[in-house]
């Protein structure tokens, strides 16, 4: 029988936001490290058992050379911000196997969707065959290095499968998909969470910038407002865009704002939404991979209205909500939330169709199996 390890885990994220520390608390416990703290960071979110550690990649190279982890979490290859970084962890962790007999074991969570070779080709302007080749050989290096790989949407996986080909059906890494869905919230799970009053609430929840659709969202608020006079909506978060945002709410009829508000505050308004809505837009360097306000949203029983550019559009639609291209008309936007308020289901019925255990807390379980047996073990 193969030895039990005694060596810790540790994750590493290139940016660290709340919910990740939040999830710790049901994770396998380990260190946490991260380069730099989102927008919506607070650390005390975070268990107090836990080591939490802004830190370079350059340092996290070092602990995975000396073998100091036995599993480390560390950011997708398919990420092209990361790349260099992760051919440099992958490169310490190939050479701790030839120095250790229990090498740091390299593990991933992966949901990029966008098609990587044409973002990278935008960006640098080489010719798309000439950064294809490149991915492949940088990418797959990557791939290659990591013992276990969850992917958390079919297109992200699919992804994998255009760029590297018969790679990805190699022995080494282990893979598996599992839908970054949440579970839903524990009051939810019964008749208590169903929706009562006559209150219509739409609620934004994100970052004040271009990407996430507000603009499309408020330019298509007079008209929602035409066929629901009721309905109300409540836009929370911060960003770039929160004076423009300010401005027009003073004038807009039935709208409230809040800025960075407290983890508390955004539970509640989820809590007291009928739908979320979500119209991310493509940029060049960038594509939404599922989204936090909709998988937060989704736990809460709102109803979504979401664009094609979130990896989990497809389940999305197949499970009765709204999904459009992003470049919807505001007609178009209209209709879908006006159709989401005259539709609205009971929270009960939204959740149903969710996972009785978070995905993402299901793919760390996967990819930490010792530890997560030991904590299994212990309860």
């Amino acid at each position: 029988m193969a030895r039990m390890t005694t060596k810790p885990i540790a994750r590493y994220y290139r940016g660290a936001r709340t919910t990740h520390l939040e999830r710790l608390h049901d994770s396998a416990p380990g260190d946490f490290f991260y380069q730099k703290p989102m927008y919506d960071f607070d650390v005390s979110r975070a268990p107090s058992s836990v080591r939490v550690e802004q830190t370079s990649f350059l340092r996290i190279g070092l602990l995975v050379l000396k073998g100091t982890y036995s599993s480390l979490e560390v950011v997708e290859p398919y990420a092209p911000s990361a790349l260099p970084q992760n051919l440099i962890l992958s490169l310490a962790a190939r050479i701790g196997h030839i120095l250790h007999r229990n090498p740091t074991q390299l593990v991933t969570y992966a949901i990029e969707n966008a098609d990587l070779p044409k973002k990278v080709a935008a960006s640098t302007r080489l010719p798309i065959r000439v950064t294809r080749a490149l991915l492949r050989l940088t990418v797959g290096f990557c791939y290659s290095s990591l013992s276990r790989v969850v992917f958390g949407t079919g297109d992200a996986e699919q992804n994998y499968a255009a760029l590297l080909g018969s790679r990805l059906r190699r022995r080494r890494p282990k893979s598996r998909l599992i839908w970054g869905l949440p579970a839903a919230r524990g009051d939810l799970r019964s008749d208590a969470g169903t929706r009562s009053g006559d209150a219509r609430r739409v609620t934004f929840v994100g970052a004040f910038d271009e990407r996430k659709g507000i603009r499309q969202l408020m330019d298509s608020w007079s008209s929602v407002v035409a066929e629901e006079p009721d309905a109300q909506l409540h836009i929370v978060g911060k960003g770039e865009l929160e004076e423009t945002i300010l401005a027009w709410s003073a004038s807009a009829r039935n709208v409230t704002v809040t800025v960075d508000p407290p983890r508390a505050s955004i539970w509640k308004a989820y809590r007291e939404s009928d739908v979320l809505v979500l119209l991310s837009q493509p940029f060049t360097n960038w594509k939404e991979q599922i989204g936090l306000p909709i998988v937060e949203g989704l736990s809460f029983g709102n109803e979504i209205v979401a664009s094609t550019e979130t990896g989990i559009a497809s389940w999305l639609t197949e499970h009765g909500h709204r999904v459009l291209s992003p470049k919807a008309t505001r007609d178009e936007l209209r209709d879908a939330i006006v159709s989401s308020l005259r539709t609205r289901r009971p929270r009960v019925d939204v959740v149903r169709d969710l996972p009785s255990v978070d995905g993402r807390l299901t793919a760390d379980r996967w990819l930490f199996p010792r530890d997560t047996e030991q904590i299994e073990r212990a309860h």
